[in-house]
């Protein structure tokens, strides 16, 4: 009996890409209404490399409570995924992401 399966590129990004969805939903929500990549890779042990990959390729929905998904892991935080926050101190207006969030209407 061959006991070995050979998934296909798409079948094993879609397995990481469930298994982020699930996490966002256990991992912490910050000040801001934001999830860090280490949180994320705290909770699926999924390098972040790869986290990161998925979230550039791939539609994933956020909380209703989540803004963004912020890459921590430097002094300066960058958003990887969600809404993009502007720079300017006089404005509140907020950038979206080029690549829509399932189930948003704006």
């Amino acid at each position: 009996m061959d006991d070995k399966v050979n998934h296909t590129e798409e079948e094993i990004r879609e397995r990481y890409r469930k298994a982020i969805e699930s996490s966002l939903q256990k991992a912490p929500v910050r000040t801001g209404e934001r999830i860090y990549l280490t949180d994320l890779w705290a909770v699926t042990s999924i390098p972040e490399e790869i986290i990161i990959e998925i979230l550039s390729s791939c539609e994933v929905k956020l909380p209703e409570e989540v803004r963004c998904i912020v890459d921590d892991r430097r002094k300066k935080k960058r958003v990887l995924y969600g809404e993009k926050e502007s720079n300017e101190q006089s404005g509140n207006t907020k950038q979206p992401r080029i690549r829509k969030v399932q189930g948003e209407d704006s």
